[in-house]
């Protein structure tokens, strides 16, 4: 460096972790002398031989904004503006926790007009890797404050998560915001962390190969666009312009959506399939600007109404919602036209999903008959090599870079990419953690986790171990500083996104305020403590009785599946599950069985990929998480 420089995390719109040593860092030409000036602290210092210096300030406590002013022995000076004192913390994850409030914005409509906020502040890194080791500097971010013009790129879970701890403890939040869908815990991992696991080591050797990586970046490239030209030239659809409004449809076959084609002779097909529907809209929709909804669409898709393209997405899992234009539509014999293409064999127009096209003042529903003809039939694409998962690239080059900023805790929103993979998560886990907490310098760092909601659609024909998965997490809360939030209740069986990020944000803030701030409420779902069997005078059979921490103002609820509860199972000494009676009492959930109690060895709770019916919660509305217990006699 030969002039004064900060780093991007030490920029305007800042927040400074209150209470511990601020740190400011930086770079200038070897042997500079640096002062830094931070209302009334003033710090001085010099950089070394390599040009870096870091400087560090008394704690201080909450306030703002300030002028933070860093200056060298040439007069040159940096000016960072609107610094708040308040709480920080790190949030990081997968896509569950980088999905933007643009994502679920149709959810929550309010945000569109949100009143600004200065309160809520977020650092976004953007996708970033690097395998060679722990960058000293990121390569990018910046720092954002709650506005109408800037809402709709914050994480969702991370925005509710920071209003609601604002909320509590009227301090500004700011929160790091480092993220990237589909990636592995490894990822975000250093290479120590990973130490005795070499496989993943070995992955990471290998992607350190620059000629290797560009090679794999290469052929993601190539195979990608020779495998979608190619059926775009086979496509009939195309050519013969399947989308126009008038078209011969006596050769094509009928279909009922939404369906999946694992059900149809569309099981197992790659390449591309036309559908298509006629339809009529009131006057009120008629000529007018409306929203098109057409729930998910497996894997790729183009949509045309009345010959024109209204919309299109490369890959399956945002939610198709596309906006019709002013002036396309009429009263009588609309067309619609999709044309879906399948890359791996699993297509699907995914069911229980909207389909409507719709304004203020009317809608029109699209499910039911549609007419559909196969266009181009090809192999299976070849598969895509995600570079950025692979183990220690996330967290060398998002990660690392930030542990010289003092963070309050570490918010952890993923292992829907791990529950397949053959590696010890729990072990992974506390390995993440203790790194963390060594690289912070905090022994007792708070890390929160959100535990994985329910979800079917693409893991329970496939035996994709979730409900299992769930009880390795919470296996983590044997540590008094890990936090996890149970969502059982607030996935969606279709959807590996599901837009309901308000309350899975209160619950981890409810975590945080606990575990860092003294907050005097109930921040914990129900957790058994033990299960005693005995045998009934009074019915045929025995009696489980497990008591409950977290517990108080126990009730049932239904939330769409029944007012039964209908999770709960016994195993007997034979390994076999028996469904049972339930009964809620106080601060306790009590099993009636025909089995006899020296017969029964464990209880098991919502171990499965989804709910069956109603959910147990404590007066503070937090579920009862899955759990599997051993039963005393």
């Amino acid at each position: 460096m030969n002039k004064l420089t900060l780093p991007k995390i030490i920029s305007d719109g800042m927040v400074i972790q209150r209470r511990k040593r601020i740190h400011i860092w930086g770079w200038d030409e070897p042997g500079t002398k640096v002062e830094v000036r931070l209302d009334n602290l003033i710090g001085r210092g010099e950089a070394d031989e390599s040009g870096r210096f870091d400087i560090y300030l008394s704690a201080k406590e909450s306030g703002g904004p300030y002028e933070l002013i860093v200056s060298n022995e040439r007069d040159e000076e940096i000016s960072v503006k609107d610094v708040m004192i308040g709480i920080v913390w790190l949030v990081t994850g997968q896509s569950n926790i980088e999905l933007p409030i643009a994502r679920v914005k149709d959810r929550y409509p309010a945000l569109a007009s949100i009143e600004e906020n200065t309160g809520i502040r977020t650092f976004k890194i953007l996708e970033d890797t690097d395998f060679h080791g722990p960058l000293g500097e990121l390569r990018s971010g910046s720092w954002s404050h709650v506005s109408r013009d800037t809402i709709m790129n914050f994480s969702a879970t991370g925005y509710f998560f920071a209003a609601y701890l604002q909320k509590i403890t009227g301090q500004t939040v700011g929160f790091i915001n480092a993220s990237l869908g589909g990636s592995r815990i490894s990822s975000w991992m250093s290479r120590q962390m990973l130490e005795g696991y070499d496989e993943l080591l070995a992955e990471a050797d290998k992607y350190a190969d620059d000629d290797f990586r560009k090679s794999q970046a290469d052929k993601n490239v190539i195979n990608g666009t020779l495998w979608r030209e190619k059926l775009d030239k086979l496509d009939r659809g195309l050519s013969e312009k399947w989308m126009q409004e008038e078209l011969d449809e006596r050769s094509w076959k009928e279909m009922d959506i939404p369906v999946m084609f694992t059900d149809t002779e569309l099981s197992g097909m790659c390449g591309s399939v036309w559908f298509r529907r006629s339809f009529d809209l009131p006057k009120e929709l008629a000529g007018k600007s409306a929203r098109l909804f057409l729930g998910t669409l497996v894997d790729r898709d183009e949509v045309f109404v009345n010959g024109v393209k209204v919309g299109g997405i490369e890959y399956q899992y945002p939610p198709r919602k596309y906006d019709i234009p002013e002036g396309l539509t009429k009263e009588k014999d609309n067309h619609i036209a999709i044309r879906l293409c399948v890359e791996y064999g699993l297509g699907r127009i995914t069911p229980d999903k909207e389909y409507k096209i719709f304004n203020e003042d009317a809608q029109v529903r699209l499910d039911g008959k549609w007419y559909y003809k196969v266009a181009a039939r090809c192999p299976e694409i070849s598969p895509t090599d995600f570079i950025n998962w692979h183990p220690t690239g996330l967290f060398n080059a998002m990660t690392a870079p930030c542990h010289n900023f003092p963070i309050d805790g570490v918010i952890w929103y993923q292992g829907e990419s791990n529950t397949h993979e053959p590696w010890d998560y729990e072990d992974l886990s506390k390995r993440m953690i203790k790194g963390y907490r060594d690289l912070w310098g905090e022994e007792n760092l708070p890390y929160i986790l959100a535990q994985l909601p329910n979800f079917v659609i693409d893991v329970k024909p496939v035996d994709d171990p979730w409900p299992t998965f769930r009880l390795t997490q919470s296996k983590l809360l044997d540590d008094p500083m890990v936090g996890m939030t149970v969502n059982m209740d607030l996935g969606e069986d279709n959807d590996l996104h599901p837009t309901g990020k308000r309350r899975v944000g209160k619950r981890l803030a409810l975590w945080a305020a606990h575990l860092r701030y003294g907050y005097p409420g109930e921040y914990s779902s129900p957790i058994p403590v033990y299960a005693k069997a005995a045998n009934s005078g009074w019915i045929k059979g025995s009696v489980v009785e497990i008591a409950l921490d977290h517990a108080d103002g126990l009730v049932s609820r239904d939330i769409g599946k029944g007012s039964e509860i209908r999770d709960f199972v016994i195993i007997d000494d034979k390994g076999k599950e028996l469904s049972v009676d339930v009964e809620l009492a106080d601060r306790m959930v009590i099993l009636k069985t025909t089995l006899k109690a020296d017969k029964i060895r464990k209880v098991k709770y919502l171990v499965d990929y989804t709910y069956n019916g109603a959910m147990i919660y404590n007066k503070a509305n937090l579920p009862m998480g899955p759990f599997e217990i051993e039963v005393k006699n």
